[in-house]
């Protein structure tokens, strides 16, 4: 029996865990909201595991205002990606193409758990908190505080570089969207 000639690695159901979390813009502001676990007191992004029969999409959306409190919507997006167009007119290769308008992950984290047996895969979204008659509401899970920052600040914020590396991904590609210099 033949073998993959690209490196391989598979995990059965019960071995990998799906995950998604969105970037949140308050757009009228230029502000990112993070959240802090007052736990441990770090400053991360509003992520989750995705319920069976969700799409990671909705799961994104559903993690985000369980965590913050806020009702958001994915922003869609101009970005690279590898992904074949939507509708597809003959074979496409396998390269990085710029879509415009797309609603798809800008960011996967592959996560190692338990010493390599498992992994969490975490697909990365950018959404807009929705902005009701211009008051922000929200009040998330209690484990949870909720801060609004602006772009740099919010970096710095950050206690893990990764969720930093995300989130300057996702400004940049924002800041672009809406011509922000």
């Amino acid at each position: 029996m033949a073998a993959s000639r690209f490196p391989t690695t598979q995990y059965m159901s019960e071995a990998f865990i799906e995950s998604a979390g969105a970037i949140l813009f308050h757009l009228s502001t230029q502000r990112i909201c993070l959240v802090r676990l007052k736990a441990r007191d770090e400053w991360v992004l509003a992520k989750g595991r995705r319920n069976c029969g969700e799409s990671l999409a909705e799961a994104a959306v559903r993690e985000a205002r369980e965590e913050t409190g806020f009702r958001c919507r994915l922003l869609p997006v101009t970005m690279p990606t590898r992904a074949p167009p939507a509708v597809e007119s003959g074979p496409t290769p396998d390269i990085a193409r710029v879509y415009e308008g797309v609603g798809e992950p800008i960011v996967v984290t592959i996560r190692e758990l338990d010493g390599g047996r498992s992994v969490k895969v975490i697909s990365w979204y950018v959404a807009a908190i929705e902005e009701q008659d211009g008051v922000e509401v929200g009040v998330g899970e209690e484990q949870f505080e909720v801060g609004f920052f602006d772009y740099e600040e919010g970096l710095k914020k950050l206690t893990f570089q990764g969720d930093r590396d995300i989130v300057r991904r996702a400004i940049d590609i924002v800041c672009e969207k809406f011509h922000i210099a």
